[in-house]
């Protein structure tokens, strides 16, 4: 059952990273790219790699909620070790932008993962409120994820 649950949660962001996010940086939006490919591609360590190159080029892309969202991402997918600093990128990615729904359900999954359903149930609410119902993918997916977190038990 948790393989199928990996297997759902991974099918489910390798879509999500696919939709068109608008770039904050011009000269930082290739780089943006590059990460995001080589995370479609399932490349973390280069999703990595990219993400702390643009650090070294452009310090200030740190205040960016999207570059803490993707770091936050690529770190939970490169390693469970790197779970707890995950979490701690996302954290960083929601207090630079409270409204951005996809570091929220990217959080909730975490949480999950920590066995903390209540956590992201309360990331699920807050979708929620951000997406004025439940019709946006983010609350779907954190929604299914928590529901299948749920069965495996």
């Amino acid at each position: 059952m948790r393989l199928a649950f990996g297997a759902l949660l991974l099918l489910h962001c390798l879509s999500v990273l696919s939709e068109p996010r608008p770039e904050p940086y011009g000269a930082g939006a290739d780089q943006f790219s590059e990460t995001r490919q080589a995370l479609r591609s399932q490349q973390w360590l280069q999703a990595l790699d990219a993400l702390r190159q643009l650090t070294r080029e452009m310090p200030e892309i740190t205040d960016d909620a999207e570059f803490h969202n993707l770091m936050g991402y690529a770190l939970r997918q490169a390693s469970p070790s790197n779970l707890g600093v995950a979490v701690d990128h996302y954290q960083q990615a929601l207090r630079l932008d409270p409204a951005h729904v996809q570091a929220r359900e990217y959080l909730g999954q975490a949480y999950l993962m920590q066995g903390r359903q209540d956590l992201a149930r309360e990331q699920l609410q807050a979708i929620e409120r951000l997406c004025k119902g439940q019709d946006c993918q983010a609350w779907r997916d954190l929604h299914q994820a928590i529901q299948a977190s749920a069965g495996a038990r």
